[in-house]
């Protein structure tokens, strides 16, 4: 009945999961009632504690309602043909953030929860940190506390098959994601990636009469690829060829709050007389101010012996040592656009509503290149 080779989710959660969609799937007929809690173990094969979790969970979410001397039965607007939203009246919105302390989500929050503000709205905010679980648990919190939608994001490199966001597009929980993701089935706001690849390829070439460098996060995830791909590309369109002129350097990055020193540790390690390097694209400023911090302390003058362009645009980027070159990421306005779609997702006006909204990046030039 469940597939317990998954161990994504808990036994108990794979059967709370599976009576809902048979639930919303009019498997229990028209009135909706539910075996009883024998008849369930038998019908899963599992323990009566297994059940009686899935049960709780059901309880909780408001799925299921009990009728004294009747027995459990599905709560009407979950049934086959009958279900609505149960988040219609909340007045309240989610908001799952990776980071909220970081200078790069703290700028989308601040855009969101104006608009929140604007429309007397509340905001209920939470923070995963980049563990799987915790971001699974908290979304479905959000759900059990009935918001009306959802703006979030994930560290995951793609979200296909990922059973927590099939049930928003299932369910019809408004939900968007605010940075770009493979296989999303939930509309995307987020900075033109590719476009601030390019855009920093050609500030670069400007002046470059040597090897040009990029480093960019691990393979995969669907931001960072399209800053490098804008990158590469535009090298091709200037008549150059990048494996003879382009070194690219991939790494697995932790958190916003790690970044800075990541980016120092990448800076003492780099050789930058043998890879005849002189300009140099790193995919996020903190990656960049750190690996600026250790280029000083080995006497690397910049931007006279190495020109460096970072990535957001955070306000810290004015303040290094060398005011740092970098791609503008309009994060307020991309808060903004999240619930003003998410809004439309709320009113039913999906005929209106872009899969992708990608918002222009801006290159900001400072003396670093």
């Amino acid at each position: 009945m469940v597939d317990i080779t998954n161990t994504n989710e808990h036994l108990y959660e794979m059967v709370a999961n599976d009576l809902k969609d048979k639930i919303i799937n009019g498997h229990f007929g028209e009135d909706g009632k539910i075996p009883n809690y024998l008849e369930l173990t038998k019908m899963y094969d599992v323990s009566m504690s297994t059940i009686k979790k899935s049960m709780k969970i059901l309880n909780d979410e408001n799925v299921l309602v009990s009728r004294i001397g009747k027995g459990t039965f599905a709560n009407k607007k979950y049934l086959k043909n009958g279900y609505s939203s149960p988040h219609a009246t909340t007045n309240k919105l989610g908001l799952l953030v990776r980071d909220l302390e970081g200078p790069y989500f703290s700028g989308i929050y601040q855009g969101l929860a104006d608009e929140t503000d604007k429309h007397e709205r509340n905001l209920m905010i939470t923070v995963s940190r980049d563990f799987y679980q915790q971001e699974d648990s908290l979304l479905k919190m959000m759900v059990s506390h009935q918001v009306d939608g959802i703006v979030l994001t994930t560290r995951r490199k793609s979200i296909y098959g990922i059973r927590i966001f099939e049930q928003f597009k299932e369910n019809s929980i408004p939900a968007v994601l605010i940075h770009d993701v493979y296989d999303s089935m939930l509309p995307v706001v987020d900075v033109d990636n590719y476009k601030g690849g390019e855009l920093a390829a050609r500030q670069l070439l400007a002046s470059s009469e040597k090897k040009l460098a990029v480093i960019v996060g691990e393979h995969g995830y669907r931001p960072d690829d399209l800053r490098l791909e804008g990158f590469i590309d535009q090298l091709k369109r200037d008549g150059i060829n990048p494996n003879e002129r382009c070194h690219i350097f991939r790494f697995s990055f932790g958190t916003e709050a790690t970044a800075f020193d990541e980016g120092y540790k990448l800076g003492c390690a780099f050789d930058l007389k043998n890879l005849e390097v002189d300009g140099i694209f790193l995919f996020n400023d903190l990656i960049a101010m750190g690996f600026q911090k250790a280029m000083h302390e080995r006497g690397i003058r910049i931007p006279e012996d190495l020109r460096m362009i970072g990535f957001d645009n955070i306000d810290r980027c004015s303040e290094a040592r060398v005011p740092l070159t970098t791609i503008g990421v309009p994060r307020y306005e991309i808060g903004k656009r999240a619930h003003e779609l998410l809004n439309k997702l709320i009113s039913h006006q999906e005929e209106y509503l872009p899969t992708k909204l990608l918002l222009e990046p801006e290159l900001i030039i400072r003396e670093s290149a």
